[in-house]
């Protein structure tokens, strides 16, 4: 598998490909009764989410447990950490194609 080069057919099938993501996340979350969230980052920066619950987007932590607030805490954070040492990366690969 490889980029695709054109900008125009990129972006089609990066459309195409997080509209099918979002509705495999939502169909998982419905059949299995599993709690999903999804969060996808855009070449451009845009932010696309799916959260199959509310509690995932923090929306309804007034009844969560302390534990429960800071297992959701120490998540957010990995996911931080994992999200930022990609951004160094394609931030140091862009520099060094320069």
């Amino acid at each position: 598998m490889k980029r695709i080069e054109n900008t125009t057919s990129r972006q089609v099938t990066f459309s195409k490909r997080r509209n099918g993501l979002l509705k495999k996340a939502y169909e998982l979350s419905v059949l299995c009764d599993a709690e999903v969230a999804v969060i996808i980052f855009s070449q451009k920066g845009r932010v696309y989410e799916f959260s199959s619950s509310e509690r995932l987007l923090g929306q309804e932590l007034g009844s969560c447990s302390i534990e429960e607030l800071q297992e959701i805490d120490g998540q957010l954070e990995q996911s931080l950490r994992s999200i930022r040492a990609r951004k160094i990366e394609q931030l140091k690969a862009k520099v060094k194609s320069m």
